[in-house]
């Protein structure tokens, strides 16, 4: 049965479900949007606050709260009187930090969102894009196995922004074993770095949200050990000269 979008948020979905660039603008709609959940709000016990009781189902051993994009979606898996309550998609994450959650589950569009990814959304000033790596803290070396989904992920965003030259990736592994091994991009732009840099860490978590992603600016006779080993790979992307 095809998906017929609702609202909003759901053509938002359903767009993200078929193309990798259209993950960012999902998340910033979901954050904004109303979620129906299924579950109750009561009093909670001695105070004057509420208390949120929303139900799980289990999914490859994890717990996931149901969380829906329409009341209609919600009656379709649980039936009509199920409990439910609406509430701010962010005002739900910030209330159950650290929970996962399947949007829509047994529906022709849903999303399993898990914590760390949620976290992000709630506060991408927290990217690590401006993060200053020291070589002597790390050990970089090429990908064993090059994140596809990611790489041609970026690939798309970067044709879009003229002023990103080129882009290398390395995989970094902390000498104290702080974090696992992760990508570190580096990218040759001229423009506003900052912004750059948070649209980076902005797809990165919408198309692969379990990895962890380092980015680094890499400026030509700029001495950085760390953009001076990235700039010596063969670039992933390069942005191809336009003949008249």
């Amino acid at each position: 049965m095809a998906f017929v979008p609702e609202n909003a948020l759901e053509e938002a979905l359903d767009r993200a479900a078929t193309d990798p660039m259209a993950r960012v603008a999902f998340f910033h709609a979901l954050m904004e949007s109303p979620l129906v959940v299924m579950g109750q709000v009561k009093p909670a016990e001695g105070t004057d606050r509420q208390q949120l009781t929303i139900s799980a189902l289990r999914h490859n051993g994890r717990s996931y709260h149901a969380i829906f994009t329409a009341d209609s979606r919600l009656s379709n898996f649980a039936g009509s009187t199920a409990p439910r309550f609406t509430i701010q998609a962010r005002q739900l994450f910030e209330t159950t930090k650290g929970a996962h959650f399947a949007l829509n589950p047994n529906c022709e569009r849903g999303k399993l969102l898990m914590a760390p990814e949620i976290g992000y959304w709630l506060d991408p000033g927290s990217a690590r894009a401006h993060r200053q790596l020291r070589l002597s803290g790390v050990h970089l070396t090429p990908p064993a196995a090059p994140p596809r989904l990611l790489t041609d992920a970026l690939s798309v965003l970067f044709r879009n922004r003229t002023g990103v030259l080129a882009a290398y990736l390395l995989e970094s592994e902390p000498l104290d074993h702080s974090e696992p091994r992760h990508p570190v991009v580096g990218i040759t732009f001229d423009g506003e770095w900052r912004r750059m840099a948070a649209e980076v860490s902005e797809l990165a978590a919408a198309v692969a949200p379990s990895i962890i992603l380092d980015v680094v600016h890499v400026v030509p006779g700029q001495p950085d050990p760390i953009a001076e080993r990235l700039a010596n790979e063969p670039p992933f992307y390069v942005r191809q000269a336009n003949l008249h």
